[in-house]
């Protein structure tokens, strides 16, 4: 009797013992069997995200293929990423006069105050706000739509320091991303501290 209860105890307990191995192999099996899905919704979402939130911006994909022999998938995916973030950073973009508005829409000393100038007019938030509703509160470079005129930024076609004035025409309005690539003096530490950056390796995070 008591032979049989100590099987019982011994069997219960190597059981418990092999469990977790069996739990892991189990997750690794199950991990490899579909970690190739994780990677076609890590590339779908990746388009997804540069298409509707930064639609000016025009990616070369060729590096998904370039990259297939990787077989560590979390490392192919941050160099897939990298290499997103440098195509956003290097994308060609001139800067250009800005449109301008009709006339009654301007008030009566905006001339005068349009002069170039070391400090900002008076009326600065009145043209930063004119120039947001103007470009259809989106980024003049990548096209992200900024709901909310504090996510806007300024650049201008001409930089005030060679006298560019305030004027509608030269004002450009950009997201903090665009606004840090158009004043970059160090891309690399640009694009480390870019938005997109963390936008976009959470898609590797949370996949």
């Amino acid at each position: 009797m008591n032979l049989g209860i100590e099987f019982v105890l011994y069997g219960i307990l190597i059981i418990v013992a092999l469990l977790p191995l069996y739990i892991y192999r189990e997750k690794l099996f199950f991990s490899k069997k579909t970690f190739n899905g994780d990677f076609d919704t890590f590339v779908k979402d990746l388009k997804i995200h540069m298409q509707k939130y930064h639609p000016n911006i025009n990616i070369d994909y060729s590096i998904i293929q370039k990259t297939k022999d990787e077989k560590n998938l979390e490392f192919r995916e941050a160099f897939i990423v990298e290499n997103v973030l440098e195509q956003f950073f290097n994308f060609p973009y001139k800067k250009t006069t800005q449109k301008s508005v009709s006339r009654d829409k301007l008030w009566a000393n905006y001339d005068e105050k349009s002069l170039s100038s070391s400090k900002l007019p008076s009326d600065w938030s009145q043209r930063k706000e004119l120039a947001w509703r103007r470009d259809n509160r989106c980024c003049n470079r990548c096209g992200k739509e900024l709901s909310n005129i504090n996510e806007s930024y300024i650049n201008f076609v001409k930089d005030i320091k060679d006298k560019g004035s305030y004027s509608l025409e030269n004002i450009i309005i950009l997201c903090i991303d665009c606004n840090k690539v158009l004043n970059s003096t160090n891309p690399k530490n640009s694009i480390d501290s870019l938005v997109l950056k963390d936008k976009l390796l959470d898609l590797i995070k949370t996949k």
